[in-house]
């Protein structure tokens, strides 16, 4: 058997004296698509953070193509190279242009930029030239798209990556989506839209308030 993309082993994370996370843990399999539900202040972009090794847990693992993102230099190197992630705010710095945007992360990951089928899909021609802070919502997000898709990257973990899109991009996202997963790829995205997630044929984890 393949061993899984991602592994999330009893997963903890605090503030203050709330806990937002209490021994979460899954795996998403490559080939799959996996999308994180619930309430607001449930946990679903603390999660996607603590995955993405932004945001540190208090306890528990996360492993990206068996490489510990909060582990020693050389595993947590791996790991972010193996990971395409758009946050829930999208703002990366506003002074660069989404060129330039994708061309640091294509240096960080010593990976290829989008392909030239992504870049026509999502519409990433138009937006090169654009500094990120002159860009509407729908634009930076597809600017952030188009460096999650450097690599092409084995994991995908998005948030919300379908707010602010017309119907033409997210049509184009849900099938830049599924061909990830048909090649092996994996993702774990956080929406509010169940249409959409059914779509995707996303298996679905549920995060609650405590």
């Amino acid at each position: 058997m393949t061993a899984p993309r991602l592994v999330v082993d009893r997963l903890s994370v605090r503030r203050g004296t709330r806990v937002i996370l209490d021994e979460l843990s899954f795996e998403v399999e490559a080939g799959t698509i996996v999308g994180v539900v619930g309430a607001n202040g449930t946990g679903k972009s603390t999660l996607l953070s603590c995955v993405a090794g932004v945001l540190a847990p208090r306890d528990g693992q996360v492993r990206i193509d068996g490489h510990s993102v909060w582990g020693a230099q050389r595993a947590r190197t791996a790991a972010r190279r193996a990971l395409g992630y758009v946050p829930e705010g999208a703002d990366p710095p506003p002074f660069l242009t989404a060129a330039e945007l994708w061309a640091l992360c294509a240096a960080s990951r010593q990976a290829a930029l989008p392909s030239e089928q992504i870049r026509a899909a999502l519409g990433l021609a138009e937006l090169a030239d654009i500094a990120i802070d002159r860009m509407s919502l729908g634009m930076r997000r597809r600017a952030c798209l188009g460096a999650a898709l450097v690599g092409p990257p084995t994991l995908l973990v998005l948030d919300e990556p379908d707010n602010g899109l017309d119907v033409a991009r997210l049509d184009a996202l849900v099938e830049i989506i599924q061909r990830h997963a048909a090649d092996g790829g994996a993702t774990l995205l956080a929406s509010h839209d169940a249409t959409w997630l059914d779509r995707l044929g996303a298996r679905r984890i549920e995060l609650t308030r405590r």
